[in-house]
């Protein structure tokens, strides 16, 4: 597995694999909860935590 990781990120840096666009709702750490409720009714379906800096 640890293999693949160069692969999967030279795939990505090389715009061959588009990984940005599976996002479907970016949240901030304080925003945790809303975060949880969308995923329990399915309003997010693809969302991720964005911490500061990233």
């Amino acid at each position: 597995m640890c293999r693949d990781f160069p692969r999967i990120l030279a795939l990505y840096q090389t715009g061959k694999l588009k990984l940005d666009e599976l996002i479907s709702q970016r949240y901030r750490l304080d925003q945790i909860s809303e975060a949880y409720a969308d995923l329990l009714t399915s309003d997010a379906h693809r969302g991720v935590i964005v911490f500061d800096g990233a």
